[in-house]
């Protein structure tokens, strides 16, 4: 399978990875556990050190495994069943019928969807007719214009609210399927494509967000399906230029990737500036890929621009991209008050008043930035941008542990997902309700109370196992040994397309808080990592 690497670099790599997986373990466990990181205290580096050992002789004999030539299990000892699932996963449509079904359940558990998180103020734009730029205006129109659409026509919104899940429902089983299909093409083994039908239909945080109407969901599933195509692209160029349909194909999935997400256009610029390197030595690439990059720049011209002003589009505020230097500000205000300046008080209060910096909590930024004042930050940027860096040079600890605390559901495998920290005890994995202006309707009581446990309990997301499918930390600590293994073995047609996973991931962590539907596209591309490992053979035939 490919090069095969030296000792030493195999065990430089194992011993990176040791520490990176070490630092998510060991300060992962602090900030869940206490909501405090000292990493003045040598305690916290005794043990990074043990835990880097320990990680990087288990990634040394992982990566050793990856060396062996395997067969794949067959899925079945018998032909026929084997024959049978061979069909299944052959078929794109059998595949999407077969995960409809496995996530009908979860919309009856919570009909017509749930309609949460953003989906309130998305409808309220459509209704009042005041859009904004604050969330991404394609899913708006689509969201909240199917809701209030189909309440003139039928007097329900429920009925809009329905008929926006079903379609989401058959877009991610199109787009699950897909990757199936691409299983398939690359010639692994039936046993793969088996594997991801079943945890794409049965991933409790799959099927939940299957009937979630966040614009998350639409942005992974066209993440994905750009991850795809780069890899295919990486994979096999050669079939690659010679197909008009798979340049469409991929110039489509970027582009909306692009449309449903804000910070989609910041990952597939910097994806398709690293692919066009790529381009710059075959002559038939370099054509077809400036065509593909003028028409993107093109559509996502006009989109910005005629569509915009004729929608009468307002530019949202800026505090969402200021959310990691608003909470560092915060602490440093809560916790080294006695320490500062009454004129650089002055300031911030300015652009944050007193009542929402005394709000602070360290997981969610949301209380502090709610009192944003846009005007006057912008008069006084300058000299806040100064007063920020002041304070990180007076305070870097303080700024550090902020960040940290901020974003450590991300990437603690073990993390329960809590960054609203309910006075009740809930968690905030999953937001499982109908809100204005739908109203619930629960047919399948037994699963609602299991979905809504899976929500909202955080000891149910603490069993043994358990956050082995929940945990988002998990996933992204899967994805980041595979990424180094890669490295590791020079397996850049597997190294670049998760460059695109990679840079997304960056920018959640800027975000106000840490939530799953942030880092769905970890859920979603899991299937295709593990076959990277497992089947790397087949993708280095097919290059």
């Amino acid at each position: 399978m490919g090069r095969v690497v030296t000792e030493g670099r195999k065990a430089f790599f194992s011993v990176l990875t040791g520490v990176m997986l070490s630092f998510c373990w060991t300060a992962g466990h602090s900030l869940d556990r206490y909501a405090s990181l000292n990493l003045s205290e040598g305690s916290f580096y005794l043990k990074l050190a043990a835990g880097s050992v320990l990680g990087g002789l288990l990634v040394y004999c992982l990566f050793g495994l990856s060396e062996r030539e395997r067969r794949a299990a067959s899925v079945a000892r018998t032909k026929g069943l084997r024959l049978f699932a061979e069909r299944i996963v052959g078929c794109r449509l059998w595949c999407m019928a077969v995960l409809l079904v496995c996530w009908l359940p979860a919309l009856l558990s919570l009909f017509p969807g749930a309609f949460a998180y953003d989906a309130s103020a998305e409808w309220e734009q459509v209704s009042r007719w005041e859009l904004t730029s604050h969330h991404p205006v394609a899913h708006v129109l689509w969201a909240g214009g199917l809701v209030e659409g189909m309440h003139a026509l039928t007097g329900s919104y429920n009925a809009g609210i329905a008929v926006y899940t079903l379609m989401q429902m058959l877009l991610l089983a199109y787009v699950f399927a897909s990757v199936i299909r691409f299983m398939k093409e690359i010639g692994l083994p039936v046993a793969f494509g088996v594997g991801a039908l079943i945890f794409y239909g049965l991933s409790p945080t799959v099927q939940l967000f299957s009937i979630s109407t966040t614009k998350d969901v639409p942005f992974s599933a066209a993440l994905l399906m750009f991850f795809l195509y780069t890899v295919r692209f990486y994979c096999g160029r050669e079939f690659f230029a010679g197909s008009r349909k798979n340049w469409l194909a991929l110039g489509l999935w970027a582009f909306l990737s692009v449309i449903f997400r804000n910070n989609g256009l910041y990952v597939v610029a910097l994806m398709l500036a690293v692919m066009m390197i790529g381009c710059l030595r075959r002559k038939s690439l370099r054509k077809r890929f400036a065509v593909l990059l003028g028409a993107l720049g093109l559509l996502y011209g006009l989109y910005t621009g005629p569509v915009y002003q004729m929608l009468d589009i307002e530019a949202g505020g800026t505090q969402e991209m200021l959310s990691v230097p608003i909470q560092q500000m915060a602490r440093v205000h809560k916790y080294e008050y006695g320490s500062l300046e009454q004129s650089d008080l002055d300031l911030l209060y300015q652009v944050i008043p007193k009542e929402n910096l005394d709000a602070y909590r360290a997981t969610v930024s949301d209380p502090v930035k709610v009192g944003f004042q846009e005007k006057a930050f912008r008069e006084n940027a300058g000299a806040l941008c100064c007063l920020w860096l002041k304070w990180g040079r007076q305070h870097p600890l303080v700024y550090i542990s902020s960040f940290l605390i901020n974003t450590v559901d991300f990437w603690y495998p073990a993390a329960v997902v809590d960054g609203y920290q309910d006075p009740y005890g809930k968690s905030s994995y999953f937001d499982y309700r109908v809100s204005t202006p739908g109203k619930e309707l629960v047919i399948l009581k037994g699963c609602h109370e299991y979905y809504e446990r899976l929500s909202s309990d955080p000891e149910a997301q603490k069993k043994p196992f358990v956050f082995l499918l929940l945990a988002p930390g998990w996933y992204f600590v899967v994805f980041l040994t595979i990424f180094q293994w890669s490295l590791c073995y020079r397996r850049h047609y597997f190294t670049y397309p998760m460059l695109s996973l990679l840079l997304l991931f960056l920018t959640v962590l800027l975000g106000p808080m840490a939530l799953v539907r942030y880092v769905l596209i970890f859920y979603y591309s899991f299937p295709v990592l593990i076959s990277f490992f497992l089947g790397g053979r087949y993708y280095e035939a097919r290059k």
